[in-house]
C-alpha cells in the first residue's frame, strides 16, 4: 500500500515538517511505502509539488485577495485566479505517484492555501484515493481568516475546510472538541510523538564548537528556547524568569551545577533561540527587551537546521539541545508541544509556561517541570506574569540547577513518562487502529 503525506513545506524544523518525518518512519515501519509530498521539500527527500510551495508568489497574492482585500480585483477575477491556480496544482498532482492513502496535513484546516485544498481534493477523488485530513492548526484560530472577502471564499471554507466526507485526525481534544462544535464532523486524536529510542543528544567533537561559535563560555548556563521567533511563543516570559536568575547568581559563586559548571564570577546565563525568526518585528522587539533586562540573548537561526550540514558548519536542532543546561518553553498557546516532548527526550529540566493544551492532555500524566503558570496579562505587547509567579519560578530554576539528585530524578521521571505516552509505538498503535476502523487495512 502507497501512503503519501503531504504539507505546503517538509525538510524544515517547523512543527508540522518535524512531524511528519516521524509518522514516515512509523508508516515504514508498519511495512507500508510511505512518501513525503510538498511545495518545497528541503533537506528531505520527497515528490516536489512547487505551486504549494509556502512562500508561492501566486498563492500569496490570492490569500491576499481572499482575506484582505479584493483591492482592485472583482470577485469575477478572484474565481478565475483561483481555478488557474487549482489547474496548475492538480496538474503537477498528475505526476505523482499512484497511491492508495493520502494523509493531507493542515492543507484542509489553515486555508493557507485554497487552491491546493480544492485541488487536493478533487485529485484524490477522481482517483479513488483515501483522504485522511490531519488538521494541526485550524483557520478559525488564526485572525488573518475570519473576513473572506467574497461568497466564494466562503463557500470553499465551508466545502474544504475541512471536507465533510474524509477521516479527520486532529493533535488535541480541544482541537477535537471545536470541530465537532463548529462542523458536526468526528475525529480521532493523534498527539505529536517523538522516538525516545534513538541514540542521546550529547557532546560531541562537532557540536562542542558552538561554544567558541556563539562566543559561550564553558561555565556559562545555557537556556534553550527551541522554538519558531513569533509573539505566541512568548520569548520575553523566559527573558524576565532569566534576569532574576541572573541577578541571584552572585549568591552562589564557586558552587557547581548539577552538570558540574563551575559558577565563577564571569559567569553568564545565556537565552539561545536556533529556532526560525518568522516575524521580525517580535524578534526586534525582544532583542531590545533582552538588553533592557541585562539577559544575553544568542539568535542562532543562522546556523540552525533539522540536520547537521558540518561543510557549512551548520548544526541540527539536537546538537543545540546537547549544550543546553535548561530548556525553556513559555509559549503561551500550541497545537500539541513538539518541543516538549523534544526537551523531555534530551533529559534537561524544562521550565515552562502551561498552555491549555498541556493542562488538559499532557500535564495529567504527571510530568516535573518549572511552571510559569497558566494565566498572563498582555502589555505593549508582551505577555506578563506577576512579580510573585517569577520570583517562585526563578527560586526554582536555581533550585534545580545546583542539586543533582533532584534534577537527575526530575529528567529520568519525564523520560520515562515520556517514552510510555508519546513515542513512536504510541502513533503506531493509533494508527493501526483508525486505519482498521475506517476499512482501510483488515485486523
Amino acid at each position: 500500500m502507497n501512503i503519501g503525506l503531504i504539507h505546503f513545506r517538509v525538510g524544515d524544523i517547523d512543527g508540522v515538517s518535524l512531524e511528519m518525518e516521524k509518522w514516515l518512519d512509523v508508516l515504514k515501519r508498519m511495512h507500508f511505502k510511505a512518501y513525503l509530498i510538498a511545495g518545497e521539500t528541503g533537506s528531505a527527500v520527497g515528490f516536489k509539488i512547487p505551486s504549494i510551495a509556502y512562500l508561492d508568489k501566486r498563492n500569496n497574492i490570492i490569500k491576499q485577495k481572499s482575506f484582505v482585500s479584493l483591492g482592485d480585483w472583482t470577485e469575477e477575477r478572484l474565481i478565475n485566479e483561483i481555478n488557474k491556480q487549482i489547474s496548475i496544482i492538480y496538474n503537477e498532482l498528475e505526476q505523482m505517484i499512484d497511491l492508495d492513502i493520502l494523509l493531507v496535513n493542515n492543507i484542509f484546516s489553515l486555508a493557507h492555501n485554497p487552491a491546493a485544498a480544492v485541488a487536493i481534493y478533487r485529485y484524490c477523488k477522481y482517483n479513488g484515493i483515501e483522504m485522511i485530513g490531519v488538521h494541526h492548526d485550524f483557520y478559525w484560530e488564526r485572525d488573518f481568516y475570519m473576513h473572506p472577502t467574497s461568497k466564494y471564499i466562503e463557500k470553499i471554507l465551508e466545502l474544504y475546510f475541512p471536507p465533510m466526507d474524509i477521516t479527520h485526525i486532529v493533535i488535541n481534544s480541544f482541537a477535537q472538541e471545536k470541530l465537532r462544535m463548529k462542523k458536526g464532523i468526528e475525529s480521532y486524536v493523534v498527539p505529536n510523538v517523538f522516538n525516545f529510542n534513538q541514540p542521546p543528544w550529547q557532546l560531541d567533537d562537532y557540536n562542542i564548537k558552538l561554544y567558541d561559535k556563539l562566543n559561550i563560555s564553558k561555565n556559562d548556563i545555557i537556556f534553550l528556547q527551541a522554538t519558531r521567533l513569533v509573539k505566541r511563543k512568548a520569548v520575553e516570559l523566559a527573558i524576565d524568569t532569566i534576569s532574576i536568575v541572573q541577578n541571584k547568581l552572585k549568591d552562589y559563586l564557586g558552587n557547581i551545577t548539577y552538570n558540574g559548571k563551575k559558577i565563577t564570577k564571569d559567569t553568564k546565563i545565556v537565552l539561545l533561540l536556533p529556532g526560525l525568526p518568522e516575524e521580525a518585528d517580535y524578534v526586534e522587539s525582544i532583542t531590545k527587551y533582552a538588553k533592557e533586562k541585562n539577559v544575553n540573548l544568542k539568535p542562532a537561526f543562522s546556523i540552525s537546521n533539522d540536520i547537521r550540514h558540518e561543510e557549512q558548519e551548520i548544526f541540527s536542532l539536537w546538537d543545540f539541545y546537547a549544550i543546553a543546561d535548561f530548556i525553556a518553553y513559555p509559549s503561551v498557546i500550541e497545537g500539541f508541544g513538539n518541543q516538549l516532548l523534544e526537551a523531555i527526550f534530551s533529559k534537561k529540566p524544562i521550565m515552562m509556561f502551561e498552555y491549555p493544551v498541556y493542562k488538559k492532555d499532557i500535564a495529567p500524566f504527571g510530568f516535573d517541570i518549572v511552571s510559569l503558570g497558566s494565566s498572563f496579562k498582555q502589555d505593549n505587547g508582551f505577555f506578563k506574569l506577576s512579580q510573585d509567579e517569577l520570583n517562585r519560578a526563578a527560586e526554582q530554576v536555581l533550585n534545580i540547577l545546583f542539586d543533582f539528585k533532584k534534577a537527575s530524578s526530575m529528567v529520568r521521571k519525564n523520560f520515562e513518562l515520556g517514552k510510555k505516552y508519546f513515542s513512536y509505538n504510541t502513533l503506531e498503535k493509533k494508527l493501526k487502529k483508525i486505519f482498521i476502523d475506517e476499512g482501510l487495512i483488515s485486523k
